[in-house]
């Protein structure tokens, strides 16, 4: 159970407000002031540093805020572990990322409820800023991502490292042809929404070679991977995926690997969750049986 004045700390921190805090918790703005006062008496520090009419939050106050957060995910977790105990469930929830979600978990999930048709399970499929709140908030017992993460907020165990390709319809001139990354810059680039880990990603291979998503012809953003490889397929445009997520449609002709010279990405695929987690037991045996099915599973 979290201290009320660290409650009242954290909405004061997510609303901007005194007023707004105070309207949240159905509380009267002066008792507000009065939880941040105890609080700065009590850690003899400053929390708060007043800026006219607003406010912002000293070093101090944001190295609090994040220690509360995580004592506030703990203590919704601890909750859902001892109802797990009195009620001798073995419920599971977590989240992925969209290309986890959709092509590398199918089958995993298939074997686990094939193996125990009375698990409860609950997965949110996310992009990896979502999942990160969800984290914090403690939605979800873990997450598994496919991009760029806080590594200074969370733990994390490698599940797998996946190559990241560009890919074109069979119609492309630059279908199965070898490319420099200036040749296929006249083309539209198809992409996923800001905060998806597969943009990211893009985005900081790009900048390593001093480029970015606008020095292609045009950008079109599609939060959908379906249609993305419609498009694609339909030559609208080209997209750049983790090969898990296309290798149905690169085996059967659909679409076609850009080979580009000089720009082979891969990245890890991994295993995330709060630092200090109160429920390691149950973490470490997810990630080892997901890691397991992962090599029974892979084709």
């Amino acid at each position: 159970m979290l201290d009320n004045r660290f409650q009242t700390f954290l909405a004061l921190c997510e609303t901007g407000s005194y007023t707004k805090t105070a309207e949240l918790l159905s509380m009267t703005q002066p008792a507000v002031s009065q939880h941040i006062k105890f609080l700065e008496e009590y850690y003899q520090v400053e929390l708060i540093a007043q800026k006219g009419k607003s406010f912002a939050l000293t070093e101090e106050g944001k190295a609090l805020q994040e220690y509360v957060r995580t004592l506030s995910a703990n203590s919704k977790r601890i909750f859902s572990l001892l109802h797990r105990i009195k009620n001798k469930q073995k419920p599971v929830n977590f989240g992925a990322t969209l290309t986890i979600g959709e092509y590398m978990l199918p089958p995993i999930l298939d074997q686990i409820i094939k193996s125990d048709p009375d698990i409860e399970i609950s997965m949110y499929v996310e992009n990896t800023q979502v999942l990160q709140e969800m984290l914090w908030e403690g939605k979800i017992d873990f997450a598994l991502l496919e991009g760029h993460f806080n590594r200074s907020q969370f733990e994390s165990k490698l599940i797998s490292n996946e190559n990241f390709i560009a890919v074109c319809s069979p119609e492309s001139k630059l279908a199965a042809k070898s490319s420099s990354l200036e040749n296929i810059l006249d083309q539209n680039l198809i992409l996923r929404e800001p905060g998806s880990g597969t943009r990211d990603i893009l985005e900081q291979a790009l900048y390593n070679q001093n480029l970015s998503i606008h020095d292609f012809r045009n950008q079109i953003v599609i939060g959908n991977m379906k249609a993305i490889k419609e498009l694609c397929h339909h030559n609208r445009g080209i997209t750049f995926m983790y090969r898990e997520a296309v290798k149905k449609e690169l085996a059967g002709g659909y679409l076609k690997e850009i080979p580009i010279r000089d720009f082979q990405i891969s990245h890890p695929f991994t295993f995330v969750y709060l630092q200090s987690s109160p429920d390691q037991p149950h973490l470490e045996y997810w990630f080892n049986r997901i890691i397991r099915l992962r090599k029974e599973t892979a084709h």
